[in-house]
């Protein structure tokens, strides 16, 4: 059997990976004897022919995994298409080692061998980006609607998909999210599938799978979440929320450990963000030309254009003095860190 493993999740393709080799031995240790892998962007044809032709031992298959193999041999059919590539890259190109045969050659002889894999063979060729197309690509196409061949592409869910893929891998994990834990783990992890997964066993654990995971429980133990009290309490500010600005800042201070500089640092990019967001809406920018032209996603450019029209020009740009000088202060010594943060707190919310 055939297999092509191809796409930019890892996660996704180790788990595939994972799951052919399952089919190899019932015992581990036979399946590892049973298993070769060979780096495609420098191994002959040859020796991938020599190891899929190898019988297994104490098994009934073998498994030969080959990295890269694919890409590399497509390389000449998209040179003209990478001829805007900077000239770092194709600086690394050119010094990368070459294959001891011509792609050509070599491409020719893997195509020719792709009818001749032993039936006892697993040969899977694994690929780190999606292929587009080739003649291999297209010949394994083939092969898998004569069910000799299998190909799995593992993509990077869309920012639209995320909390989908999030739910659905925490009940595959043994927990429930509440919406809150849902937004935050999609928002400051990402689509780094990997470690989405291993904040999600970190959550089981921590609850012990026998109540629903809440916003808390993901502040509380997933680092990257933490800066999410910071935005929570920029929102604060820029709606004008003492109480909620006030209990955030201390938390953030208190609890989280944030330094006092980090914090100001992230009020004034919040402040310059509404100043440009309100700059915009008045040329006439609609939300989303305002979310491009600033770099945020979508979805944030209704909430900074909610909070500055809480504000005119003059005290946004009031408020940025405030932030420049509380910083000064607290570099020059001139007033404590902690004093200067409830100084800032008191004057940009109290007007």
């Amino acid at each position: 059997m055939i297999t092509l493993i191809h796409g930019p999740a890892e996660l996704l393709r180790a788990e595939a990976l994972s799951a052919v080799r399952a089919g190899i031995a019932d015992d581990p240790a036979l399946a590892d004897l049973n298993t070769t892998r060979l780096d495609g962007r420098q191994a002959p044809i040859v020796d991938l022919q020599n190891a899929c032709d190898t019988l297994p031992f104490l098994a009934a298959r073998r498994l030969v995994v080959v990295d890269g193999l694919l890409r590399q041999l497509a390389t000449p059919a998209r040179s003209r298409a990478k001829a805007e590539a900077s000239s770092d890259e194709e600086e690394a190109e050119a010094e990368a080692p070459q294959a001891p045969e011509s792609s050509k050659g070599q491409g020719k002889a893997l195509l020719d061998y792709l009818d001749r894999v032993p039936e006892t063979t697993e040969l899977v060729f694994v690929e780190d980006d999606v292929l587009r197309g080739g003649t291999l690509l297209r010949r394994i196409m083939e092969l898998q609607r004569d069910q000799r061949a299998a190909i799995i592409v593992c993509q990077t869910p869309r920012k639209s998909d995320l909390p989908g893929w999030i739910r659905a891998r925490a009940r595959q994990r043994g927990a429930n999210l509440d919406a809150g834990a849902l937004a935050d783990l999609a928002e400051f992890v990402g689509d780094d599938l990997r470690q989405l997964d291993q904040e999600l066993i970190k959550l089981v654990d921590y609850t012990a799978g026998k109540r629903t995971v809440t916003r808390d429980d993901v502040r509380r133990l997933v680092p990257a979440t933490r800066a999410a009290n910071i935005f929570a309490l920029v929102d604060a500010l820029g709606l004008g929320d003492a109480n909620t600005a006030g209990r955030l800042l201390q938390h953030a201070l208190d609890v989280d450990g944030e330094p006092p500089l980090r914090l100001l640092g992230m009020i004034a990019r919040q402040y310059r963000l509404l100043i440009q967001a309100k700059a915009l809406q008045a040329q006439g920018r609609r939300p989303p030309e305002i979310a491009k032209e600033l770099g945020v996603p979508d979805w944030t450019a209704p909430k900074l254009l909610t909070q500055a029209g809480r504000h005119s020009f003059t005290r946004l740009e009031s408020a940025m003095e405030r932030i420049l000088a509380a910083d000064e202060g607290i570099k020059t010594g001139k007033i404590s860190d902690r004093e200067a943060m409830d100084v800032l707190l008191a004057e940009l919310v109290g007007g």
